[in-house]
């Protein structure tokens, strides 16, 4: 299985465990925003950092391809989804839309499948 389907199943499992459905609205975006989300400054500052820093080890990996280790993976994706659980999954998609589309402008790559170009949302 590949990162990129780990990760899309971490998210899919957190969303029927709370029973909600990806926003278009949110995946459609490609900005970073300028100012801090309402939703994502009533988390808590200590787990934001950690899951921002989580959300870039994800790209990182996802960046390596095929050449990435399972384990690495597997708990860089669990690592996120817990946190998750602790900051909210509001906040945590306004997060990792930010930290996608910075991931994207600094590095060039897609931060969901890791190639060159065009950034997927």
């Amino acid at each position: 299985m590949s990162f990129l389907a780990l990760v899309k199943q971490a998210e899919a499992q957190l969303r029927a465990a709370t029973g909600t459905a990806p926003s278009d609205a949110i995946d459609a975006r490609n900005a970073v925003s300028s100012r801090p989300p309402a939703v994502v400054s009533s988390a808590s500052g200590v787990a934001v950092v950690a899951y921002a820093a989580a959300l870039q080890d994800l790209c990182r990996l996802v960046a390596l391809g095929p050449a990435v280790d399972r384990e690495a993976a597997i708990g860089a994706a669990a690592k996120v989804t817990r946190l998750i659980d602790v900051i909210g999954e509001l906040a945590a998609t306004e997060l990792r839309h930010r930290a996608e589309a910075e991931w994207h402008c600094e590095t060039g790559r897609c931060p969901r499948c890791g190639e060159r170009g065009e950034r997927h949302t």
